[in-house]
């Protein structure tokens, strides 16, 4: 599970979001999705995106535009064997799960990097609509003393758009969530493309906060959290 986001100031994303929406144009696509992008599907099923040197262009120009008008890159992931590993032993599923665990460290260190600026001004978390369990995430962020997450579309929807315009700024996101989760599985794998360094490169931020919880985070949050161990006797063998 990797959650990844950027930061920046309204004026600056009013910026960012302009730059964006202009390399689209110029491409004549509507939307930037990391998965149809490298699966060339939907919009970009055309001729067009099968020539390296016209998507390696595209992909550059959305990574600049990214390190220009954004002030820091914020990532934390966890991997699910780990989770999986000890929620066999806790009942950790009762109050997390991944995307609750590694979204809520995400805002924890946007926010300890604004006020350490130092800056008092009001942070907005705003995380994709289409995340599984934001439920969870809500709860978490607020008993940590976070405000509750907004969750917005990154994908534009001539009806919904009306009243409930869509964040630009989301598919930024998923760009550098999927480069960091492909990047780490094939780092695993003893394969690094020439492609994907490139594309991971591009995403290089001058401020990068990258977290991954390891097995001593966990077993931290476990006992600040108070996690039950699971009960795992046979009724036979229970004391009575």
């Amino acid at each position: 599970m990797v959650v990844a986001g950027y930061l920046s100031t309204l004026e600056e994303w009013a910026q960012f979001e302009i730059s964006w929406r202009l390399v689209l144009a110029k491409c004549d696509v509507s939307f930037f999705k990391m998965s149809e992008f490298i699966g060339r599907r939907k919009e970009y099923a055309h001729p067009k995106w099968q020539v390296e040197s016209y998507r390696a262009q595209f992909i550059s120009d959305l990574a600049s535009i990214i390190r220009s008008w954004t002030v820091a890159s914020i990532a934390c992931r966890m991997k699910k064997a780990l989770f999986d590993k000890y929620n066999e032993l806790f009942e950790l599923d009762s109050r997390f799960n991944l995307f609750a665990i590694c979204g809520r460290d995400c805002a924890a260190q946007a926010r300890k990097y604004v006020r350490s600026i130092p800056s008092d001004l009001p942070i907005a978390f705003i995380f994709d609509r289409g995340d599984a369990d934001a439920g969870l995430l809500t709860k978490e962020m607020l008993s940590s003393g976070l405000p509750a997450p907004l969750f917005k579309r990154s994908r534009p929807d001539p009806i919904l758009d009306k009243d409930d315009p869509y964040q630009v700024q989301l598919q930024a996101c998923d760009l550098a969530a999927w480069e960091l989760r492909r990047g780490e599985s094939d780092l695993e794998g003893g394969k690094i493309t020439q492609e994907l360094r490139k594309s991971f490169l591009a995403l290089n931020h001058s401020n990068k906060i990258w977290k991954q919880t390891l097995e001593p985070d966990l077993l931290g949050l476990i006992q600040v959290a108070q996690i039950k161990k699971r009960d795992n006797k046979k009724p036979s063998e229970k004391n009575i």
